[in-house]
């Protein structure tokens, strides 16, 4: 079963105040660098490691830390990604999974 999806802007309001937050997952040191509202997703740097980057034609420039991007929730769990549930505070997981949780209101019905 997929985690309901929540407004992308539930998940940026709860996850942009957390940008520069660090965590361990699997042996990585990982960074939240930036939040998404296309999927809703972030941005995550591993700080430990460094990729050679390329010009054009292919020849090395600097060394950089890989960056790479995760959807907020797991697409096989219902519940957030493994690698922002092992970095993110306990506190925004909850708010996370209570916002997935909670019933949807339709715009056509009025409230009882």
């Amino acid at each position: 079963m997929h985690a309901k999806p929540i407004p992308a802007e539930v998940a940026v309001r709860l996850l942009q105040p957390l940008i520069g937050i660090r965590g361990r997952h699997r042996g990585r040191t990982l960074e939240l660098i930036e939040v998404l509202a296309d999927g809703p997703s972030v941005a995550l740097m591993d700080i430990a490691a460094t990729d050679i980057q390329t010009n054009q034609y292919g020849d090395a420039l600097t060394r950089q830390p890989p960056i790479f991007t995760v959807p907020v929730f797991s697409e096989i769990e219902a519940d957030a990604h493994p690698v922002l549930r092992s970095i993110l505070p306990d506190s925004v997981l909850f708010a996370l999974r209570q916002a997935s949780a909670a019933p949807e209101s339709s715009p056509d019905r009025e409230p009882d």
